[in-house]
């Protein structure tokens, strides 16, 4: 591997996690507005049609239980996300960081359903 094919899976919530799972997207809430670089889609659009999808970081999925409910937010990873959704993937590789509901209380302010 040379330096231009080296891969940064570091993640500040994520990596100290080393199961990683294959998450429908459809039931991760994304409530931040993504700002977009193309570029970055498309380059990993292209990953994510060859053999090196696996050099993909897996993003981070903060897992809320409260009141019985699960509830999954993804707040990162938004080229990765694009890329996958562009394409029509159903899933994505990501790590569970299990959150309590008071700190995504700090990320969602007055939208949050943890009240």
């Amino acid at each position: 591997m040379t330096a231009e094919d080296h891969v940064d899976n570091f993640s500040i919530h994520g990596n100290s996690i080393s199961e990683v799972y294959d998450i429908p997207l459809a039931i991760v809430n994304r409530p931040i507005p993504s700002q977009i670089d193309r570029s970055k889609v498309e380059e990993m659009k292209k990953k994510l049609e060859s053999e090196k999808s696996g050099d993909l970081t897996p993003i981070d999925i903060h897992h809320i239980e409260y009141k019985g409910q699960d509830y999954y937010f993804a707040l990162g990873g938004c080229h990765r996300w694009a890329a996958h959704k562009e394409l029509g993937k159903e899933t994505i590789k990501g790590k569970l960081i299990k959150t309590p509901p008071s700190v995504m209380n700090v990320y969602l302010g007055s939208s949050s359903p943890f009240k």
